[in-house]
C-alpha cells in the first residue's frame, strides 16, 4: 500500500509540476487560454485579469505538485488537490461534450491535447487524487507545521518570480510555432489547410463516393459533392506570410495593444527604429489597426509575447526576439553582422541552459528542504 501511495503521489505530482511550470514560463500565452475560458463561461468582464488569473493558476498547480512530491502539508493539500482535480474533471467533461474551445491549454503551448484526451487525463488524475486523499493520514509529517508552510511559501514565491520575469520580458523557453529558428515558409506549408473533394453518384439504388481521379462512367447519376479538410490547419496563427518572400534581414516591431503602450515603451520603439535606420535597415511596425501594417492581435501575441517587442527575420527565418524592455540594450550592428545560424544556435543553447538551471535548482532546493527538515526534527 505504501509503495502504491508513493507511486501515485509521484505520478500526480510530476503531472502538476510540469503543467504548472509550462504555464509559468509563458504567462501571456496562459492568459490567452484563460480568456477563452472566461468568454465561453460568459465572464468576459474578467478578461483584463486573464493573465493574472493564469499566473495564479500556474503557481497553484506547481506548488501543489511540489507539496505532493515533498510531503508538505499533505493532509491539507490532499483536500485542495481532490477539490481542484474534481473541478477540472467536470470542466473538461463539459469541454468534451460541447467543444467550446479546441485546446484546454493544460500544458501551455508545449503539448496540445484534444478535449477527449484532456478529459481522460483528468479522470486518471482524479483517481490518483482520490487515492492520495484516502491515504493522507498515513503520510508522515516531514517537519513542524510552520517550517512546512515556510517551504510552501518559498516554492510559491520562486514560481511566481519565474512567471513575473517572463511577463516583464518574453518567455525564456518558447513553445509557440514562432520560436527562434523556425521558418515562416515551412510553417506556411506545414500548416496550410488541405482539402479533398469527393463526389456522390447513384446507380441501381446504390450510392457511392468517388474522387476526381476515379469518376464513374455515364451509367451513374451524379447526386452531390462534399469537401473535407484532410490536413493542415485553418487556425494556424499567421502574421503576414509575405515575409516568406523577403530576402536578407528584416526587423519587425509587434504591437498587439497600442493603447497600453506608455511613453517609455514608445520611446524604446523609436530608439530601436532610429538605430536601425542609421544602419540602413527599415523597421516594419505591425499592429491590429491604425498606422500599423495590419495583423491579427492574437497572431502578434503569438509571434512575440511582449507588447512593443521586436523580431529579427532573415530570409523568412526567425533569428531573434526581444521584449520592449530589452530594446535599448540591443546592439543591432553586432546582431546583424553575426551569422544568423550562430545566433539561432546560441539561443537554443540558452533555452536548454535555462531549463537545466530551473530543474537543477528545484531539485537542490528540495534536497536542502529535506535536510533542514530532518535536522530540525532530530534537534527537537
Amino acid at each position: 500500500m505504501r509503495f502504491l501511495l508513493a507511486l501515485f503521489r509521484i505520478l500526480f505530482a510530476l503531472t502538476f509540476i510540469v503543467s504548472g511550470a509550462l504555464k509559468l514560463v509563458d504567462p501571456v500565452g496562459t492568459g490567452l487560454i484563460v480568456k477563452e475560458y472566461l468568454d465561453f463561461m460568459h465572464l468576459g468582464a474578467l478578461a483584463p485579469a486573464a493573465i493574472g488569473l493564469g499566473m495564479a493558476l500556474a503557481v497553484t498547480e506547481f506548488t501543489i505538485g511540489i507539496c505532493i512530491l515533498g510531503g508538505l502539508r499533505i493532509r491539507i493539500i490532499a483536500w485542495v488537490t481532490l477539490i481542484l482535480t474534481a473541478g477540472f474533471t467536470l470542466l473538461t467533461l463539459y469541454l468534451m461534450l460541447f467543444n467550446p474551445i479546441s485546446d484546454c491549454g493544460c500544458f501551455g503551448e508545449a503539448i496540445h491535447l484534444t478535449n477527449t484526451q484532456t478529459f481522460l487525463k483528468n479522470v486518471v488524475l482524479l483517481a490518483l487524487a482520490i487515492f492520495i486523499f484516502l491515504g493522507r493520514k498515513r503520510a508522515t509529517r516531514v517537519a513542524p507545521a510552520w517550517l512546512e508552510w515556510t517551504f510552501v511559501g518559498i516554492f510559491a514565491a520562486l514560481a511566481l518570480g519565474v512567471s513575473v520575469r517572463a511577463l516583464a520580458t518574453i518567455p525564456q523557453v518558447d513553445f509557440t510555432a514562432y520560436r527562434v529558428g523556425n521558418s515562416l515558409d515551412e510553417l506556411a506549408q506545414e500548416n496550410q489547410a488541405r482539402y479533398e473533394t469527393t463526389f456522390l453518384y447513384t446507380k441501381d439504388g446504390k450510392v457511392e463516393e468517388f474522387t476526381l481521379d476515379q469518376l464513374p462512367d455515364e451509367s451513374w447519376t451524379y447526386l452531390d459533392s462534399k469537401t473535407v479538410q484532410v490536413g493542415g490547419s485553418t487556425k494556424m496563427a499567421q502574421v503576414d506570410f509575405k515575409l516568406e518572400q523577403m530576402t536578407g534581414p528584416l526587423l519587425a516591431v509587434t504591437v498587439y495593444s497600442p493603447e497600453a503602450l506608455d511613453a517609455k515603451q514608445l520611446e524604446r520603439i523609436n530608439h530601436f527604429r532610429s538605430a536601425a535606420l542609421l544602419q540602413g535597415h527599415e523597421v516594419v511596425l505591425y499592429g491590429p489597426s491604425g498606422d500599423y501594417v495590419t495583423a491579427d492581435r492574437k497572431s502578434l501575441m503569438t509571434l512575440n509575447r511582449s507588447n512593443g517587442g521586436a523580431v529579427y527575420f532573415n530570409d523568412g527565418t526567425i533569428v531573434a526576439k526581444w521584449s520592449n524592455l530589452e530594446l535599448p540594450e540591443v546592439d543591432l550592428t553586432a546582431v546583424l553582422d553575426e551569422d544568423p545560424d550562430v545566433l539561432i544556435l546560441r539561443h537554443r543553447i540558452r533555452e536548454q541552459l535555462y531549463v537545466s538551471i530551473l530543474i537543477a535548482g528545484a531539485l537542490v532546493l528540495m534536497a536542502f528542504m529535506r535536510i533542514i527538515c530532518k535536522s530540525f526534527i532530530i534537534v527537537k
